[in-house]
């Protein structure tokens, strides 16, 4: 198992921490929402030193990547002196960062607002935007700017339907659908769980949707508008999505990858799962999810992960969405049979 370390806030001083419970220790992430390890630890003969690095502000490293102690309990029974422990990652911090430099309207890029975020120095924070098949869409924005700069991000997690994945304090900006990889370690009744509960949802559905690109200067399209419609309008008929408008685009083939990309051609899928055993699941992963009695075969995606290093026989808590536009949160209870 990794070594969890933990060290000074000026970063001179670093013990690798021993003595933990076990038990106790957890890294949990939630897409766009936390990312923090907790863990309970007492105070022995042989930890003394890493036990007094125990403090608020200073940094634990898990696995690389660096979490700052934000919530503590220090307790005693007896002659044993505990501290309970929760450290929140460290891009949180970017809350203490605050844009003064104005504010900007118009119809504007990701990286135009990030470049906007930033300008004020970034505090050791750096930034890609990593969109290869062109997903990102301008967005009208009015008076952006001039607020902290975690709320400001969180704005453009919003406006640009995206999803940020921190690198200690290196941030890259994914499309929401454009993260994670599709993996072939399926969710199957009957295989690996047989208690499922889950609601389908078929309102925003779609199977049809247009496309229009880019346009010369007296306002003519450079190629004609593409119409793409879903191989699921035999089985429900042509629902028709509101239409990209995007004038990047000057070549039929990206914008059809992009209509591809961007219809909602699926029912909504919630639900709560228990699995019989460990899935090792990364962050943004597509499961197959599979439950013959109602026909369903469909691509779920991981959206929140707590996981157990020091129990690597403890199955992790994950949750799961393959909703695009909303954040609908399904608690797949991974820890034990029959618990939601």
């Amino acid at each position: 198992m990794t070594d969890l370390l933990v060290g000074n806030l000026e970063e001179s001083n670093e013990e690798i921490l021993i003595g933990y419970d076990k038990d106790s220790f957890y890294e949990s992430w939630q897409e766009n929402e936390t990312w923090e390890v907790s863990f309970t630890i007492q105070r022995t003969n042989f930890n003394g030193i890493s036990f007094d690095l125990i403090d608020y502000e200073n940094i634990l490293i898990w696995n690389g990547q660096r979490f700052v102690i934000k919530q503590m309990a220090s307790y005693a029974s007896g002659s044993k002196i505990y501290k309970d422990v929760t450290a929140t990652h460290i891009y949180y911090t970017i809350q203490d960062c605050r844009q003064y430099d104005g504010s900007l309207t118009g119809n504007l890029t990701i990286n135009q607002v990030l470049s906007h975020i930033f300008k004020s120095g970034n505090n050791g924070f750096t930034w890609e935007v990593i969109d290869p098949i062109g997903v990102f869409s301008k967005v009208e924005q009015e008076n952006f700017g001039n607020g902290n700069y975690l709320d400001l991000i969180n704005e453009v997690i919003d406006d640009y339907k995206c999803v940020v994945i921190p690198d200690n304090k290196h941030l890259r900006f994914y499309p929401r659908e454009d993260y994670g990889q599709t993996t072939e370690k399926q969710i199957r009744y009957k295989f690996n769980t047989d208690e499922v509960k889950f609601d389908i949802d078929t309102f925003a559905l779609k199977t049809q949707i247009r496309g229009f690109g880019k346009t010369d200067d007296k306002d003519n399209y450079i190629f004609s508008p593409i119409t793409y419609t879903s191989p699921l309008a035999e089985k429900y008929g042509i629902r028709v999505q509101d239409p990209v408008e995007d004038q990047r685009y000057t070549i039929p083939g990206n914008m059809s990858a992009r209509l591809k990309q961007e219809i909602h051609d699926f029912p909504d899928i919630s639900g709560s799962i228990s699995l019989k055993w460990v899935i090792e699941l990364e962050k943004g992963d597509r499961v197959p999810f599979i439950y013959e009695p109602l026909n369903i075969n469909s691509l779920i995606r991981v959206v929140g992960i707590t996981c157990y290093p020091a129990l690597p026989d403890k199955p992790p808590e994950i949750t799961l969405s393959n909703t695009k536009k909303t954040m609908t949160s399904i608690l797949a209870n991974l820890a034990r049979k029959g618990v939601i």
